[in-house]
């Protein structure tokens, strides 16, 4: 599994490599850029609608991507985007003085998009100001984009600034040229310094040609320091490297279905794949678990722009990795147990299974949901889907005898659909996980075997044998999410042995 490990530490999904969908947050950070290759407004409407809908729980930076898009495309608000800015909250205290300061500005930014209009606006005067002002500067003047938010935040509620504040941006320096993530950040915000407060500031003569040296030789892969990069740029007056770097480096990357911009970190490990690798792993991950990985899963549950459920991943891939630190954000699971719906139905099912698979590998004693019944006809794929979910995570509802009795037709059907890998697509997989659960299907030891002899035929890659691939072809790339799902197929794994 080490050589899956990225750049950053954390685990690659080979499967995905290349297919990546693009997401509403890369496309945010670069709106102000794009230009032509911005959705037209019908586009940015439609698509952050559809990007809301498939969203189990939508946090505060998908919030502000969703509205920093529709803004940026001059698109008109989307019912689902305004009812959920109507109901947003202030976004809980954080334990880390750098997450606290992003938190406050997403939410700070949301209102100053929405003219403060709407329920956005809500206790700024009292609560937000309060936050602002038990930060210690003294704390965070060594780390300028810090200073740098905090006194934007400031100035989008039009209220003055704390003397200490401007003191710290007005003492910035920039000698220290982009490179990693908080040189980038801090350079920048050296630079809006200067021009927001009309400061002298000695820029190093190469800056320019640093930036654009270290973007069109792709060193850089996230999307953050490439979109302050390009700000940078702006500042120094090099836009028009700035917009050849667009063309060059961001155009290519549009979904074409979508039209949001896909992810640049290729070379990137992700969340995601280190979770599915711990979960695979067991309790020899902390053997592929670096101390770079633990520091990435730590700054990734730090940052205000990771949502509830990426946040339960690192969480559960930092406890597995043998850090102890993972007990320091308790604040992440009591989230996730206020997030759990009681009453669970086709419409919520897919959400709900996302957050307590990974919820209960935290808090066991998570409260489970009661599924009510749903009709689920074999031949309708989304409703076969749901009731294959459903049966295969049968221990997740407080009801869960009686979920193992529903959907006699999808039962009945189970036999053919795990009789062969060809041909069924994701609902062989689903129909794998499922028939242990499914009371009514008739299956028995003998159809286990049988299945776990056709499974096999998906076993093993060129540099995974004991990982599953998803098609027949030899040739097929190995796929994490499918092997993690085949840990609960009897006869899968020899010995549980997925190294």
């Amino acid at each position: 599994m080490k050589k899956l490990q990225g750049i950053n530490g954390l685990i690659r999904m080979p499967e995905g490599e290349g297919q990546e969908r693009g997401d509403l947050y890369t496309t945010a950070l670069y709106s102000a850029d794009l230009g032509s290759y911005l959705l037209a407004a019908d586009n940015a409407n439609k698509t952050v609608r559809e990007a809301l809908r498939e969203q189990p729980a939508t946090d505060l930076p998908t919030l502000w991507s969703a509205l920093k898009l529709i803004q940026a495309a001059g698109s008109t608000l989307p019912d689902e985007l305004d009812a959920k800015l109507a109901n947003s909250t202030i976004p809980p205290r954080q334990q880390d003085l750098g997450a606290e300061i992003a938190a406050l500005w997403f939410w700070i930014d949301i209102g100053r998009m929405q003219g403060w209009s709407g329920n956005a606006g809500k206790s700024f005067g009292e609560e937000v100001l309060l936050r602002l002002g038990e930060i210690d500067v003294n704390l965070i003047k060594n780390k300028p984009y810090l200073p740098w938010r905090l006194f934007d935040s400031y100035s989008a509620l039009q209220k003055p600034k704390p003397g200490d504040l401007e003191r710290a941006l007005k003492n910035v320096d920039s000698k220290k040229l982009p490179g990693d993530y908080e040189s980038t950040l801090d350079f920048q915000a050296a630079l809006e310094a200067r021009a927001t407060l009309r400061k002298d500031l000695v820029v190093p003569n190469d800056a320019k040609e640093h930036i654009v040296g270290l973007l069109d030789s792709r060193q850089v892969h996230d999307d953050a320091l490439i979109a302050s990069m390009l700000r940078s740029l702006e500042l120094l007056d090099a836009q028009t490297e700035a917009k050849r770097l667009v063309r060059d480096r961001i155009a290519p990357r549009v979904d074409q279905k979508t039209g949001l911009i896909r992810s640049a970190s290729l070379a990137k490990g992700s969340v995601h794949g280190t979770y599915l690798a711990a979960r695979l792993l067991d309790t020899s991950f902390p053997e592929v678990a670096s101390e770079r990985t633990r520091d990435e899963l730590e700054r990734v549950l730090k940052a205000a722009e990771t949502d509830l459920i990426t946040q339960l991943k690192a969480l559960v891939a930092l406890k597995r990795s043998g850090s102890s630190s993972w007990g320091s954000y308790s604040s992440v699971i009591e989230r996730g147990r206020a997030a759990l719906p009681v009453a669970l139905t086709f419409a919520n099912l897919g959400g709900y299974i996302e957050l307590v698979d990974v919820l209960v590998q935290l808090e066991p004693g998570a409260t489970l949901g009661r599924l009510e019944a749903f009709d689920a006809d074999p031949g309708v794929e989304d409703r076969l889907s749901g009731a294959l979910m459903a049966l295969s995570n049968s221990m997740y509802f407080s009801n869960s005898e009686d979920v193992r009795s529903m959907f006699p037709r999808v039962q009945s059907a189970l036999p053919q659909l795990i009789g062969s890998p060809e041909g069924n697509g994701l609902n062989y997989f689903r129909a794998l996980t499922a028939m242990t659960n499914a009371s009514r299907s008739g299956l028995g030891s003998n159809d286990f075997d049988k299945a776990a002899e056709e499974l096999r035929t998906l076993k093993g890659c060129k540099e995974f044998p004991s990982l599953y691939r998803m098609e027949v072809g030899t040739a097929s790339p190995c796929s994490l999410s499918i092997s993690a799902a085949m840990i609960a197929v009897p006869g899968a794994y020899d010995f549980g042995v997925n190294k």
